[in-house]
């Protein structure tokens, strides 16, 4: 073979394995662009581009009929607004964007029906991650009409099931416990099933609050969702990286911590995880942002505020918090039935108390923890109030949203401000005609005192909750507020205020998290003839008076409790009937026909307390 002919073949071959190299580059680049395009994270940031360029369109410059140039700038308004509240709790916000970035995705996006599989694997639950399929298993339930998804599935697969180690009790749900509910209730999915679910996952890794999106926004059946409070914090100068392993073992983060309460039950959604820090760093500051300027500063350091649609939310930060966390308080999207909340054996005792004390115009107050049940007893006694009669709520936050629920009665909410303060804000309600004013909690000594004052001037009931433990702990806080302690008077104001104090309703939360009224007590003050016999002639009756004086004198307090109700092993027992003295204020207050009812409870009542 000549020279030539030889460079000839080597240039050939060269040639040859140049070609087969680019074909096979090109295909391989070419299947490396699919696999972006069917990827999470392709499809958040092609949506926020195509959102953008909505939001941010030169809309005069397309020269647009006027009727056209009109439905553009709805559009850009109602989106870019839309855009701003979608992750403080409004709905109607969410559902603006959530269509648009549906249609995105079966429209401009190119999602179809082919390839959507190919995005999150729904024909291979193998490949499926336990958020997949807790996400599908939610929407299954939402698909149904539910707008309690979490507790459907616990009634089904009992994921709030208590567990046990050798550390004692608790209850998590873990992707085991996911795999097995979702094996077990997963039915097949359309494809626009399947677009909601994928239009729902770009949504809450865009605009909304990331993996707790459906559960904060969506879920009623839960009592709190809360993230960053538990797991190891790398931030902290006591870890390093290699403090976050033990042995094979490797420590949960702040930012993979997320727990529930359902049904009083703190739960660890240990399968569930934000996937950053600065991911939770961004839904704190998404939550604190309604009602407010600007995030969350490090020189507030924490905040307490509440969302669109009444749930309460506080956020840490550091330096005041040992990381980013964020706490929110969710209220039902109804109020429950009395009887809805107390279920045990013997509940028709309580329940008929707490009735014939609203009837009857009592000052009502519901105590204990916190999450225990006193907002939501309260706003189910509510429903009692006479719709006749003007009902006036005075909250540090508002949490009762009274006018939401009963919107056929008389009911104003207010809360104070830097500019109308306490004081100012009480003598504004006595010029509202109130009958009954509720305090959402008399948390400090001045609430209190600004309590006392509304009864005094002649308010028909007050309903109130507090933490007090005890009931004669109740009375000394505000016999302490009225600045009763130290003073020659202390006996006198404390007869005042026991006369004012009429029930209060015990709530507890045990530690399964079963709620339930502990007792129900009576706070009757003594008057100047309790326990005076009838004079008697002669040195005998003498003898008495001065006995019942000696007795009088020797008491250290200026009233007694008296407990009517009462839970015992799971059971109410009624173990007096409602006193005379409240007796007489509650006929007081009753028509003809409601006496008799009254009555014929108490008679009953008597007749078992014997």
């Amino acid at each position: 073979m000549s020279m030539l002919e030889y460079i000839s073949s080597v240039l050939l071959v060269t040639v040859i394995i140049l070609l087969i190299y680019f074909i096979f580059k090109g295909r391989i680049e070419a299947e490396d662009s699919t696999a972006g395009r069917y990827s999470i994270q392709y499809l958040c940031q092609e949506l926020k581009d195509y959102i953008n360029s909505i939001v941010n369109m030169d809309i005069d410059a397309l020269n647009l009929n006027r009727r056209d140039l009109e439905n553009r700038r709805a559009l850009k308004r109602s989106l870019g607004n839309a855009i701003r509240k979608c992750s403080q709790g409004n709905m109607t916000e969410k559902m603006i964007v959530f269509s648009r970035i549906k249609h995105a995705l079966s429209g401009p996006l190119g999602v179809s029906e082919e390839i959507i599989d190919n995005i999150i694997p729904f024909n291979n639950s193998s490949l499926l991650t336990p958020t997949d399929k807790f996400e599908i298993l939610l929407y299954l339930q939402k698909r149904a009409g539910s707008r309690r998804m979490f507790s459907d599935l616990c009634r089904m697969v009992l994921l709030d099931r208590l567990k046990q180690d050798e550390d004692g009790y608790y209850y998590d749900v873990t992707a085991e416990d996911i795999k097995a509910a979702y094996d077990k209730l997963a039915t097949p999915l359309s494809y626009d099933d399947k677009l909601n679910i994928l239009t729902q996952r770009v949504y809450q890794e865009t605009y909304g609050l990331s993996v707790v999106d459906m559960l904060i926004m969506e879920d009623d059946s839960l009592d709190s969702v809360s993230g960053g409070i538990s797991g190891i914090n790398l931030d902290n100068f006591r870890y390093n990286e290699e403090d976050a392993y033990v042995g094979n073992f490797r420590r949960p983060r702040t930012y993979e911590s997320i727990w529930i309460i359902y049904e009083g039950k703190p739960i660890h959604l240990k399968f569930l995880s934000f996937k950053s820090a600065a991911e939770l760093i961004r839904i704190c500051k998404n939550l604190s942002e309604h009602g407010r300027i600007g995030h969350i500063t490090s020189s507030e350091g924490g905040i307490k505020t509440h969302l669109a649609d009444g749930s309460r939310v506080t956020v840490f930060r550091p330096n005041n918090g040992s990381g980013w966390a964020f706490f929110v308080r969710k209220f039902g999207s109804a109020p429950s039935e009395l009887t809805d909340l107390i279920t045990d054996e013997g509940c028709q005792y309580p329940i008929g108390v707490i009735k014939w004390a609203i009837k009857g115009c009592l000052n009502l107050f519901f105590t204990g923890d916190q999450n225990s049940g006193k907002t939501t007893n309260t706003r189910a006694a509510v429903k009692l109030i006479d719709r006749r009669q003007q009902i006036r709520t005075i909250e540090a936050d508002f949490e009762l949203y009274l006018n939401d629920y009963y919107y056929d009665k008389n009911i104003l909410g207010v809360r104070p401000s830097e500019r109308l303060e306490f004081p100012k804000l009480i003598e504004l309600i006595k010029s509202t005609n109130a009958h009954t004013v509720l305090f959402g909690e008399t948390a400090s000594l001045e609430q209190a005192k600004h309590l006392i004052d509304i009864l005094l001037a002649g308010t028909k009931r007050v309903i109130t909750t507090g933490h007090w433990p005890t009931s004669d702990e109740m009375v000394s806080y505000f016999v302490h507020a009225m600045g009763g302690y130290g003073n020659s008077g202390t006996n006198e104001l404390e007869a005042m205020v026991a006369r004012l104090l009429h029930l209060d309703v015990h709530c507890v939360k045990d530690n399964d998290g079963h709620r339930h009224i502990d007792r129900i007590t009576e706070i009757i003050p003594y008057w100047r003839t309790d326990n005076e016999p009838v004079a008697a002639k002669g040195i005998e009756g003498r003898l008495d008076q001065i006995a019942a004086y000696l007795q009088r004198l020797s008491r250290n307090k200026s009233y007694y409790t008296r407990d009517i109700v009462i839970y015992e092993d799971g059971v109410y027992k009624m173990i007096n009937p409602i006193s005379d003295e409240l007796s007489k204020i509650i006929l007081k207050n009753l028509s003809a026909d409601e006496r008799k009812a009254f009555l014929e409870f108490n008679r009953v009542q008597e007749g078992v307390a014997n």
